[in-house]
């Protein structure tokens, strides 16, 4: 009988676990997930996700399954003994690189034996096959360590676990910041079964080649932007997006629009491919377009809008400042515990743990902040129900103030760009010209 994994604290583990699921779905503004009813569910998994944002990651493979995954991260993070102790019972384990020592490399035979036992008790296993975190859409090179495990338990079961490596894409809005949009992409899974006969016959060149299948897999389930030129299709699928909506008249939907950028993205690699010129004409565009767009203080996202008409703003502003008492109330009850995870966050070297930080220390600032208010405002009523609204309001009008600042924001931007239409109409007018110009070369350059 499969060796069963025990898990260490297993109530604590779940209230963790729920908790921390609740504030990760508050923490985007919309989460879509694609594809969760290709995951098997009664044999051995192992999901293998794009590796962009450091821990959100691994939060978005976790809840989004609704399982308890055990993940395998780099050993350098286990150095302190206090955060060691603290992965191993949340069942995460390192795994050691080259840089890590070559002493070290000879561990990981006894971390792949554990991984071997947790997917014999069909417990999902998470592996960052890209090895390390970049904050760029794009898939690196892959490791060889996802294939020497999935190989090694099957193996040692005659290749009758039916063990499956599941696709990952996952796709951020925004990486650093709260209120971002997440997209979670399951593919469709690979049986590791289907090649063992190669691998009894060769086993380097059966992982080469499902390496291949892998990659290929992934860039199917995630938005893959090509080094060369990365800068130039990156603003460019961004730009001509709204163009491909109107065009064919699909929902806008986050998995479409997942596809659409895939598209466009294809579309112009292969046109700058074949015709280098292209990408120098539309750069050199793009240039004096982003020039003019820097002077105005504007964004293209800004520009992408509905044109925004008088009375809409005024209604929005009516309605905006009715709602400005909540607004601060939200604010200052939440300021301090909101600025923490930013301060902590800004010390971090590696921008692409910014959110990660945010997030974790967040979990903590939050309810024990609220909880000293609280406390405060308990020896100031003897009602119990005053008590229990003031605590429920702590933490809705902190997400109301949050949200309805991004609202703010854009509302001011708005009216930049109706007072720009009224005030500066020859300088937006020019502005909107040489964007239509742009989006025409890109038209021409994706149907050549």
């Amino acid at each position: 009988m499969a060796k069963k994994v025990k898990f260490r604290w297993p109530a604590l583990n779940l209230i963790l676990y729920n908790y921390v699921s609740v504030i990760h779905r508050l923490y985007y503004r919309r989460i879509t997930v694609i594809g969760a009813e290709k995951i098997p569910s009664d044999t051995p998994v192992i999901f293998a996700p794009n590796h962009q944002n450091a821990l959100m990651d691994a939060f978005a493979v976790m809840f989004p399954i609704r399982k308890h995954v055990v993940f395998m991260a780099r050993a350098d993070i286990f150095k302190k003994a206090f955060i060691a102790k603290i992965l191993n019972s949340l069942q995460i384990l390192p795994i050691y690189r080259i840089r890590d020592g070559y002493g070290e490399l000879g561990r990981n035979q006894e971390i792949f034996d554990r991984t071997v036992d947790v997917l014999k008790s069909n417990m999902p296993l998470c592996i960052l096959p890209e090895g390390n975190h970049e904050g760029l859409k794009r898939l690196r090179p892959l490791k060889k360590g996802i294939f020497r495990i999935a190989f090694q338990t099957e193996e040692s079961n005659s290749f009758n676990l039916n063990l499956s490596i599941v696709p990952v894409g996952i796709d951020y809005s925004d990486y650093f910041n709260a209120g971002a949009d997440l997209t979670v992409v399951f593919g469709t899974p690979i049986k590791i079964a289907d090649y063992a006969a190669q691998y009894r016959e060769n086993e380097q060149k059966t992982i080469n080649t499902l390496m291949n299948v892998l990659a290929e897999n992934m860039r199917n389930v995630m938005i893959h932007i090509p080094e060369e030129h990365y800068e130039l299709i990156c603003q460019v699928s961004e730009m001509y997006e709204p163009n491909v909506w109107n065009t064919c008249n699909v929902k806008r939907q986050p998995y479409n629009k997942l596809t659409i950028r895939q598209y466009i993205v294809q579309k112009m690699t292969e046109a700058f491919s074949a015709h280098p010129e292209k990408a120098i004409e539309i750069s050199d565009a793009l240039n004096e377009y982003n020039s003019d767009l820097k002077k105005a203080s504007l964004t293209d996202c800004q520009l992408q809008q509905k044109t925004p008409h008088f009375f809409a703003l005024l209604l929005d502003t009516v309605i905006s400042i009715a709602l400005l008492p909540i607004q601060v109330y939200g604010m200052l009850l939440n300021y301090i515990p909101f600025k923490i995870p930013l301060m902590v966050a800004s010390k971090m070297k590696d921008r692409q743990f910014k959110s990660s930080i945010q997030f974790g220390v967040g979990l903590f600032s939050f309810p024990i902040f609220h909880l000293i208010i609280l406390t405060v405002f308990c020896f100031l009523t003897d009602s119990n129900l005053v008590k229990l609204i003031f605590a429920l309001s702590l933490p809705v009008t902190g997400y109301f103030a949050f949200y309805n600042y991004q609202h703010l924001k854009r509302l001011k931007e708005k009216f930049h760009i109706f007072n720009l239409m009224h005030l500066k109409t020859e300088q937006y007018n020019t502005i909107n010209s040489k964007r239509k110009h742009i989006i025409d070369l890109i038209k021409t350059t994706i149907n050549s």
